[in-house]
């Protein structure tokens, strides 16, 4: 999983790109209940089966799970259990510079997000499964963001490989590609990748904006896949 920010980075229902940074934090600052992890370890819902996806939003990528009521021993109870939303987004610090910071909020993802809130489902596991695989994940939470080498993408991408799950997967890195694409200025994008080294190799090789964004998902991802 190369990418731009991710296979996973979820920008408010429409958050405006920040040049510097494409991890700012999204709806969460406004709507939805953050869990601490001891909180989320021990949830009412935690045996429960929920569909994972990944969802893009404006420029923010993050791992949304949806409960899969119609499967639950408990399906009255299941009714009850919300939909959560695992990403990373960044907090200023003194002096300008952004700390990734990461997260779990509890959401109704239909009112939360109600533009683009479609993602791409990566499969079903119950939710005390995926607890554990963002408590395990190692990611680049409390380090300093960088567009090229520390992301919001990072969470995502090791939950992923934590759930079995493949990032580099093509279905992947195109749906993330495509969003970025469709949901980002190509002016933004162009103005970020001139200003690093690696960006400007980037678009001396690809050229076309679609393909460049896929080559920058593709390498980010591919780039961070321990």
């Amino acid at each position: 999983m190369k990418f731009l920010v991710s296979a996973f980075t979820i920008f408010a229902a429409y958050i405006a790109w920040e040049p510097v940074n494409a991890c700012v934090t999204g709806p969460t600052d406004k709507k939805g209940r953050r869990l601490a992890l001891s909180e989320a370890v021990s949830h009412k819902c935690a045996g429960e089966l929920y569909d994972l996806s990944v969802v893009v939003h404006g420029a923010h990528i993050l791992l949304s799970a949806e409960p899969k009521c119609e499967r639950s021993l408990r399906s009255n109870e299941c009714q009850e259990c919300p939909s959560l939303v695992f990403h990373e987004s960044t907090s200023p610090v003194k002096g300008g510079r952004h700390r990734i910071e990461r997260s779990i909020h509890e959401f109704d993802l239909t009112e939360d997000f109600t533009e683009d809130h479609d993602g791409l489902v990566l499969g079903t596991f119950n939710l005390g499964t995926l607890v554990k695989a963002y408590d395990d994940a190692s990611d680049g939470a409390s380090r300093w963001y960088n567009l090229f080498t520390n992301n919001c993408a990072g969470l995502p991408i090791n939950m992923g490989l934590h759930l079995g799950l493949d990032p580099t997967d093509h279905k992947i890195v195109s749906f993330v590609s495509r969003k970025l694409s469709n949901n980002v200025p190509s002016s933004v994008i162009m103005d970020e990748l001139t200003n690093d080294e690696a960006g400007m190799a980037m678009i001396e090789t690809y050229g076309k904006e679609d393909a460049l964004i896929e080559a920058y998902v593709s390498t980010y991802i591919h780039d961070h896949m321990n």
